[in-house]
């Protein structure tokens, strides 16, 4: 095994790292070997390899699941950024690669969670990681209206969510910290307390099972409670999946002096046959010279969910400006699909 075993009592924090550039090539990128902070991982799609050792806790992350984060070394963190950011790229684009990594927490069972964003956008990576590399299992963009960044030592929460990916299932919850915050402290309905990973203005943990949070605290150097969060009583989804649109054909077409686009909307993800209409994200638009693509997200309903078919649901899309004579694209299709017409399918 490489690597020294470090015990710790603290939490992990990264600052905001940036993912490591990828070579014009794509992707991929050669690994060379040296210090820490000078390695560049190799990153295949969703997975990232260290060629050489990581210098840090090895059996400690991939060991039995602690109440407390643990201290990820540069290389680990770095690996687990690159790998993170080649997912975003794959599964949404540049602008979700690009995101500075805000924390990473690491507590046992080789699962990591990654938090990357930045003051408008942020995505969850859920990733693997042991001594040959990083793999990353999921990666969700976060709705934009659940993490507003918070001052002091106030402190919120953005996600409370099961997962299923381990025996027994575990909850993974995370938010934002203010400036004044030294830690963030976790108790269970069992008197258990969980003490959170924190950096950039985010704490994230997990815990094994499915006990939702009885308290959630700020505290301070000497760990007195400074700030606190009312505990979800129930879960609390941030992860938002993508959603078709279109042109309404019982509306009037749009016209060169539009800044309004009467569209119907599906949502893609199985929602138990719930309307998607109060849990949509603000669109975001992209202007061109010739076209305007519009990408609808929606909010994930909580829990388990039954995939009976959604109904498509009306929604009247801002412009910025007229549209004038540009095209109208959906932008949940690769490439973004003109929405004159329904998606296929």
């Amino acid at each position: 095994m490489s690597g020294a075993i470090v015990a710790i009592l603290v939490t992990a924090c990264v600052g905001t790292l940036a993912p490591s550039s990828p070579s014009a090539a794509g992707p991929s990128a050669s690994a060379p070997t040296g210090s820490a902070a000078s390695i560049s991982p190799a990153i295949t799609g969703s997975v990232a390899s260290l060629p050489g050792p990581s210098g840090a806790a090895d059996a400690q992350v991939g060991g039995a699941w602690r109440s407390s984060a643990i201290a990820l070394s540069d290389s680990q963190i770095a690996i687990i950024s690159d790998a993170c950011a080649a997912s975003a790229r794959e599964s949404f684009g540049q602008a979700e690669a690009d995101l500075p990594t805000a924390v990473i927490d690491a507590r046992g069972e080789g699962l990591t969670t990654a938090i990357l964003a930045d003051g408008t956008l942020a995505i969850e990576c859920l990733a693997r990681l042991d001594e040959t590399g990083a793999t990353v299992d999921a990666v969700d963009r976060l709705a934009s209206t659940s993490f507003d960044a918070v001052d002091g030592s106030r402190i919120a929460v953005t996600e409370m969510a099961r997962e299923d990916d381990r025996a027994g299932g575990r909850m993974i919850a995370f938010g934002r910290i203010g400036p004044d915050a030294a830690a963030v402290r976790i108790g269970l309905p069992d008197g258990s307390r969980v003490a959170a990973a924190t950096g950039a203005g985010w704490w994230v943990a997990w815990w094994p099972g499915a006990q939702l949070a009885g308290t959630i605290e700020a505290v301070d150097e000497a760990s007195a409670v400074t700030g606190s969060a009312e505990a979800p009583k129930k879960v609390v989804e941030a992860r938002v999946g993508p959603a078709a649109w279109w042109l309404d054909p019982t509306a009037e077409a749009p016209t060169l002096e539009s800044t309004a686009v009467a569209a119907m909307v599906l949502e893609e993800a199985c929602a138990s046959g719930t309307s998607g209409a109060n849990r949509l994200d603000p669109p975001t638009i992209d202007l061109s010279d010739t076209g305007v693509t519009i990408t609808l997200w929606i909010r994930r309903q909580p829990g388990p969910q039954d995939c009976q078919g959604n109904e498509p649901f009306g929604y009247t899309i801002l412009l910025p400006e007229p549209l004038d004579d540009r095209t109208l694209f959906d932008g949940s299709e690769t490439p973004p699909r003109e929405a004159a017409k329904p998606p296929t399918g």
